[in-house]
């Protein structure tokens, strides 16, 4: 079984991690796995891969927005002698879904990551997304929630679609129960329009001065989220890091991890949290909801008053380590090793 995973680029997101640790799961699970990634501009894990032991190929033309990626990926696929293609991110369906046509004795499967993104908010786009998901002969949804919207959307026969929830690799995060130290909180996540760090840094105004916030990510929005932290006067508690490699050891010395997402497919970096033994404060949207449960608190998104109570809430000893507890035991049931049993079990199914 050569299956050649293919994702629009290898900046820092959740679907870029997740393949991270799913492409060697699935080898050490007997798949022979490679991975084509169609823009390198801005890449966080390219030499990850590569030490990990990953064949990667990159386009000769390295854009995601050429036309021409059509052909770079079904010479790819002949060269490779691929027999099974996965596609992650819009770019990748959407020239994979055309590229098909040149490849038709291949199967094709996709992963759609996200409840929500910015073509939805467009009937125009309704169409080309209808095509674009019927050219896949399964897609797997990484929550039921990003199920349902998809459906919605798109009108897909449920039967085409199958939930496989995201994993982490427990051995790198995996913490123990801890009690609370000090008042240090931290959000791992890229800058974009998806996360609202805003309502976090206003929440941050209204805590006491010995709170310090650390922003773990890069991305487009971090320019306006900076200016508001100048605006606020919090320059001296709110730390930008950037991206970093380290964020078990990040997590596990942070007192508190916060994820505010206006929407969410999954939540890797709460889940990632949760593994590390630091109790989570997240958004109440479908799909990160889903995630943290009853192992975290909740906040309604967007709402600093409610965020800051939940924060607060977390100062009484016993509530904190019963949090840090559950959010390991839950963390326990996302598993890269089971992640990748499922999508193998896919894959045998459809190539027979």
């Amino acid at each position: 079984m050569k299956i050649l995973h293919i994702i629009t680029s290898l900046e820092l997101g959740g679907a870029e991690k997740l393949l991270l640790d799913l492409i060697p799961a699935q080898k050490r699970q007997g798949a022979d796995v490679e991975l084509l990634v169609l823009d390198t501009k801005g890449e966080k894990f390219l030499e990850e891969y590569k030490k990990r032991g990953i064949k990667v190929h990159v386009t000769k033309i390295n854009d995601k927005l050429s036309f021409k990626n059509i052909f770079e990926i079904s010479r790819i696929i002949k060269e490779n002698k691929i027999e099974l293609v996965h596609t992650h991110l819009v770019h990748a369906q959407i020239w994979t879904s055309v590229a098909r046509y040149f490849n038709k004795k291949i199967i094709y499967i996709t992963t759609e990551h996200s409840t929500h993104n910015r073509r939805r908010e467009k009937k125009i786009y309704k169409l080309l997304d209808k095509f674009i998901y019927n050219s896949f002969s399964k897609i797997i949804a990484i929550s039921e929630a990003t199920a349902r919207e998809l459906i919605k959307w798109t009108e897909i026969g449920i039967k085409k679609i199958e939930v496989i929830p995201n994993g982490v690799s427990l051995r790198a995060f995996m913490g123990k129960p801890k009690e609370r130290k000090g008042n240090s909180l931290i959000m791992v996540s890229r800058f974009h329009t998806s996360k609202d760090h805003l309502t976090v840094v206003r929440a941050m105004e209204k805590l006491p001065k010995d709170y310090t916030l650390t922003f773990v990510g890069e991305g487009e929005t971090q320019e306006a989220v900076k200016r508001e932290v100048l605006m606020l006067k919090l320059s001296d508690r709110i730390q930008f890091l950037g991206y970093s490699n380290s964020i078990p050891s990040l997590l596990k010395r942070s007192d508190i991890a916060i994820q505010s997402s206006n929407f969410e497919g999954f939540g890797l970096s709460a889940l990632e949290a949760m593994a590390s033994g630091t109790p989570v404060v997240a958004s109440n949207v479908e799909g990160l909801a889903n995630v943290v449960g009853e192992s975290g608190l909740l906040f309604e998104l967007g709402n600093v008053n409610d965020l800051v109570k939940k924060i607060e809430s977390l100062e009484n000893k016993e509530l904190y380590f019963r949090k840090s507890s559950d959010g390991i035991r839950n963390s326990l049931l996302y598993s890269i090793e089971a992640t990748a049993k499922k999508y193998i079990e896919v894959y045998k199914e459809e190539l027979e």
